[in-house]
């Protein structure tokens, strides 16, 4: 994801934090609710970047990428996670806030009567 994000957008794509990376994908892999798994992806990358460049970006694909390929999709197809992303920068957004966004941003597929 973050290689695409790079050759799409540019920006420094060296890696940060292999480590950091390593953690996030074992504590990730071990949520069964995949808005939990989605939310902490996402929170994870930007709190704690992994990479010098595109955290941002490349959270909210990785986040898009779990949801839909567990069955959901965007509410909106242009769905907008700037203020999320803004929020764990200030501090004033936790996984809990996103989970619960992301709930509300992605429906299951089939079932659009909300």
């Amino acid at each position: 994801f973050h290689d695409k994000v790079m050759r799409t957008n540019g920006g420094d794509a060296r890696l940060l934090s292999e480590a950091g990376l390593h953690q996030l994908v074992f504590s990730v892999n071990r949520i069964d609710d995949v808005h939990c798994r989605a939310a902490l992806a996402f929170f994870t990358l930007i709190a704690y970047p992994a990479f010098r460049d595109g955290n941002s970006r490349t959270a909210q694909r990785v986040a898009d990428w779990i949801l839909t390929d567990n069955g959901y999709t965007p509410e909106d197809h242009d769905v907008e996670m700037t203020g999320l992303v803004q929020g764990i920068a200030n501090f004033t957004v936790e996984v809990a806030d996103i989970k619960e966004w992301l709930r509300s941003h992605y429906i299951e597929k089939g079932n659009f009567s909300r």
